[in-house]
C-alpha cells in the first residue's frame, strides 16, 4: 500500500514538473516575442521617421535649387549685364536699373509660388530693387528687422514676419569696390511647408542663430548649444551626403545641411511611447499563446487521448525500445541515400572533367604538356587509327523542344557504338557534338551505319542532322587538325544538302585548297562590317582566307576566290545604299580586286575596302549609352545560350577587355558576371513557364550552362533556393 502511494506521489510530481517547464519555456518564447515584436515596431517607427525627414527635406532641396537656378539665370541676363556695365561707368544707371526691375519681376512672377521672392541692391545707390518697385534702403531693412550696420556684414539671417530673409553679398562681382547684394525673403508657410505638420520640431540653425518653425520655443538655447557642439565636433551618424543622425536632449535628431543658402535644418523627433508598444505587443503575444492553448486543449480532449486509448487497445503504440530501433534503422537507410547522391556527384563532376580535357585537346587549347599528363589516362588516346566527326543539326529554327531529341541522339549514337569500339563524345555547343571514334569497321558499313542511325533519328525523333567524318588518322597528335578538317567539311553541307552524312572522300582533295567561305561567315562579316567593329572584321577576314599566309594560295584559285570577295563588297554596298543614297559603289573602285594574282595583295586590298567601309558606317558609340545598351542587350540576347564571357564581347563591341569591363558596368550598372547569371536565370523562368516538362539538366543547358550543378548553385545564390523547389521538379 505505501509502495502504491509513492509510486503515485512522483507521477505527481513528475506531471507538475513537466507542466512547470511548460509554462516556464511558452514564458521565455513570450518574452522573446514581445522584445522582437516591440524592437521591430519602435525601429518602424524611427525608420518611418527618418524617411519622412528626408523626404522633406529633399522637397525644400529642391525648392532651394530653384531658387538657386533663378539667381543663375538672372545673373546670366543681358539686363544683369547692363546693369554692371552701367555700375562701372555710371551711364544709363537709372534705365538699367529700371529693365532690371522688370526682369526680376517676371522671375518672381514665375517663381513665386515656390514661396520665396527675389531683391537686389548695390552699394552704389540707396535703393533696393523688389517686386513692387525700388524702395528706399534704410526703409527696407526696417520692414525686415535687419539691424543698422546691415551693410557692413556679408552674410545675415533673420526670421521676422511669418519669412526667413537671407542677406549675402555676391563676392564674385566687385566693380570698382562696389557690390552686388541679394535679399531672399522665404516665405516659412509656403516654401517650407513640408514642415508646417511638424513644424514644432523643426528647427532652422544658421551663423549661430536656431529658429523654430513652430511656436515653440522651450529648450531652444540647450537644443542650440547641443547642436553647434555636435557639428563642431563631429558628434553624428552619416545617412546619406550631407545628411546625418545624432541625438539631442535624449531625442532622435536628424541633421540637413542645405549649402545653397549655407544654413542646416533639424529634425527633432517625438519620445517614442516605448511602455505603450510593450504594453501592446503583450496583449498581442499573449492572445495567441492563450488561442493556441486552447485549440491544443480542445484537440487532446476530443481526438489526441481517444485515438491513444484506441491505439493501446489495437496494440499500434510500441514500447520506448521498439522506437529507438526504428529510429537507427531509418539513419542508416537515411545515410545511405545522401552516400548514394554524393557518389553519383562524384562520379558525374569526375565525367564533366574527363570529357572537358577531352574538348580542350581536340579544339587545340590544351597544352602539350597538360596533354601529355593526361594522355595516359584516357583509353581514346591509346587507339592505333580514328576518325573525327561532327553531328550538327541542319535547321535549328525548325525544332522544337531541341534539348531532348539532341541528348536522346547522342545517347542512341553511343549505345549503339560503345561496346563495338573504342568511342568519346564531346558536345561542341547547344546545336552540335563531335566525336571521336576508333577506326575497326570499314568505312562503307561505317557509312551505312550512320545513315541509318541519322534516318532513324529523323524518323523518330524529328530532329535532321548533318554527319561529316574526316579520313582516317593514325597520329594522336593530329587530332586538332582533324577536327579543323572535320569543321570545314561540315562548310559544304548546304551544297550537300541531300546528303546527311558526308565523309572527307566526297569532297575532291583540291577542294581543300580552294579558298571558300559559308554563307553564315560572310553574313557575319557583312553585319560587323555595317556595325563599324575593325577588330572583328579584321578576324574575320583571317578565317575567310583559312588562317594561312595568303603568299601560299594557290594562283589556279586566286581569281576565283576574287570573284567570291567581289560579291560580298557588292551585297554590303547594296545594303549600304537603302540607308544612304548618296553612297555609290563606283567612288570605291571595288573592280580592282578582280584584277588582282597575289594571294597576299587580295587580302590586303580586301581587307583596307571593308576597313573603308567601316569608316564610312562608323558612328561615335561611344559617347552614345542607350547604342551601347542595345548593342550589349542583343548579344546577350542572341549569345546567352552558349559559353560566352567578357573577351567575346570584347570582340563582338571591338574594345579592349579592360575598357569593356568599365563600359559594361557603367552602361548595365552591374559587372559581366553577374548581370549575365541573373540574365540566364530570368531566361530559365521563361522556358520554364512556355515548357513545364523540362529537366533542370536541359534548362541549364537551355541557359547557357555545360553542367547543372554549376546552374543549381548559381540559381541558388541569386534566388536562396534550388531551381528544382522553385519550379517544383522533383528529379
Amino acid at each position: 500500500m505505501l509502495k502504491n502511494i509513492n509510486i503515485l506521489i512522483r507521477k505527481k510530481i513528475k506531471n507538475k514538473t513537466k507542466k512547470l517547464t511548460f509554462l516556464i519555456i511558452v514564458s521565455i518564447f513570450s518574452i522573446i516575442a514581445i522584445s522582437i515584436n516591440s524592437y521591430n515596431k519602435i525601429e518602424k517607427i524611427n525608420v518611418d521617421a527618418q524617411i519622412k525627414a528626408q523626404s522633406r527635406y529633399d522637397s525644400v532641396r529642391k525648392k532651394a535649387e530653384i531658387v538657386n537656378m533663378t539667381l543663375y539665370d538672372l545673373k546670366s541676363s543681358e539686363e544683369f549685364s547692363n546693369y554692371l556695365v552701367s555700375m562701372s561707368d555710371l551711364h544709363d544707371i537709372s534705365y538699367n536699373r529700371l529693365k532690371l526691375f522688370k526682369d526680376l519681376k517676371k522671375r518672381n512672377t514665375i517663381y513665386g509660388n515656390v514661396g520665396y521672392h527675389l531683391n537686389i541692391t548695390d552699394s552704389l545707390s540707396d535703393t533696393v530693387i523688389t517686386l513692387n518697385g525700388t524702395i528706399d534702403k534704410e526703409t527696407f531693412f526696417k520692414n525686415l528687422n535687419f539691424p543698422e550696420d546691415i551693410e557692413n556684414r556679408k552674410k545675415f539671417m533673420n526670421f521676422y514676419n511669418g519669412n526667413i530673409n537671407l542677406y549675402f553679398n555676391d563676392d564674385k562681382i566687385n566693380i570698382n569696390n562696389e557690390t552686388i547684394t541679394y535679399i531672399i525673403s522665404l516665405d516659412k508657410k509656403v516654401f517650407f511647408s513640408e514642415m508646417m505638420p511638424q513644424a514644432d520640431n523643426w528647427y532652422l540653425f544658421s551663423k549661430g542663430k536656431l529658429i523654430n518653425f513652430g511656436n515653440s520655443n522651450k529648450k531652444l538655447i540647450n537644443i542650440k548649444k547641443c547642436l553647434i557642439e555636435i557639428l563642431e565636433n563631429d558628434k553624428y551618424e552619416i545617412i546619406t551626403n550631407g545628411s546625418y543622425r545624432t541625438k539631442i536632449l535624449g531625442k532622435r535628431a536628424y541633421v540637413f545641411y542645405e549649402p545653397s543658402f549655407n544654413f542646416t535644418m533639424l529634425y527633432l523627433q517625438p519620445l517614442t511611447n516605448i511602455p505603450g508598444i510593450v504594453f501592446i505587443e503583450s496583449l498581442k503575444v499573449l492572445s495567441v499563446v492563450g488561442i493556441l492553448y486552447g485549440i491544443y486543449l480542445l484537440l487532446l480532449s476530443f481526438i489526441f487521448r481517444p485515438l491513444k486509448e484506441l491505439a493501446k487497445k489495437m496494440g499500434y503504440i510500441k514500447n520506448k525500445d521498439e522506437q529507438e530501433l526504428e529510429y537507427i534503422e531509418h539513419k542508416i537507410e537515411e545515410i545511405k541515400t545522401i552516400n548514394q547522391t554524393l557518389q553519383t556527384r562524384i562520379s558525374s563532376l569526375r565525367s564533366y572533367q574527363r570529357k572537358k580535357k577531352i574538348k580542350d585537346y581536340l579544339i587545340g587549347i590544351l597544352d602539350n604538356e597538360d596533354f601529355s599528363q593526361i594522355k595516359e589516362e584516357y583509353e581514346i588516346f591509346k587507339v592505333k587509327s580514328y576518325r573525327v566527326m561532327i553531328m550538327e543539326i541542319y535547321d535549328l529554327e525548325s525544332v522544337e523542344n531541341i534539348f531532348d531529341k539532341f541528348n536522346m541522339s547522342k545517347d542512341l549514337i553511343l549505345k549503339y557504338f560503345s561496346e563495338e569500339v573504342i568511342c568519346e563524345v564531346v558536345d561542341l555547343d547547344y546545336k552540335s557534338i563531335a566525336f571521336v571514334m576508333e577506326e575497326l569497321l570499314p568505312k562503307e558499313d561505317l557509312e551505312e551505319v550512320f545513315r541509318c542511325l541519322v534516318r532513324h533519328i529523323d524518323r523518330n525523333f524529328g530532329l535532321k542532322f548533318t554527319l561529316v567524318a574526316t579520313n582516317v588518322y593514325d597520329d594522336i597528335l593530329e587530332m586538332p587538325k582533324a577536327y579543323r578538317t572535320a569543321k570545314k567539311i561540315l562548310d559544304y553541307k548546304y551544297i550537300f544538302k541531300q546528303e546527311r552524312v558526308i565523309f572527307q572522300d566526297k569532297i575532291k582533295e583540291n577542294s581543300f585548297n580552294k579558298y571558300y567561305y559559308p554563307i553564315e561567315l560572310e553574313s557575319k562579316l557583312i553585319l560587323r562590317t555595317l556595325s563599324s567593329n575593325e577588330i572583328s572584321v579584321k578576324r574575320i577576314i583571317d578565317e575567310m582566307f583559312n588562317e594561312k599566309n595568303s603568299s601560299s594560295m594557290d594562283k589556279k584559285y586566286i581569281k576565283e576566290f576574287g570573284v567570291l570577295l567581289y560579291n560580298t563588297l557588292n551585297r554590303i554596298f547594296i545594303q549600304l545604299e537603302e540607308i544612304n543614297e548618296n553612297i555609290k559603289v563606283e567612288d570605291y573602285n571595288i573592280n580592282e580586286i578582280l584584277a588582282i594574282n597575289d594571294g597576299l595583295e587580295l587580302k590586303e586590298v580586301f581587307q583596307s575596302k571593308i576597313l573603308e567601309i567601316c569608316k564610312l558606317t562608323k558612328i561615335e558609340e561611344e559617347n552614345d549609352i542607350e547604342s551601347i545598351k542595345i548593342k550589349i542587350e542583343r548579344y546577350l540576347d542572341e549569345n546567352y545560350m552558349i559559353d560566352i564571357s567578357l573577351e567575346n564581347l570584347a570582340d563582338y563591341l571591338g574594345h579592349s577587355f579592360k575598357y569593356t569591363s568599365v563600359l559594361f558596368k557603367k552602361v548595365m550598372g552591374d559587372n559581366f558576371k553577374n548581370y549575365l547569371s541573373i540574365y540566364r536565370i530570368e531566361k530559365a523562368k521563361e522556358l520554364m513557364q512556355e515548357n513545364e516538362g523540362l529537366r533542370i539538366k536541359d534548362l541549364a543547358e537551355l541557359v547557357g550552362y555545360n553542367s547543372s550543378n554549376t546552374f543549381i548553385r548559381i540559381f541558388r545564390k541569386y534566388e536562396g533556393i534550388s531551381p528544382g523547389k522553385y519550379f517544383g521538379i522533383v528529379e
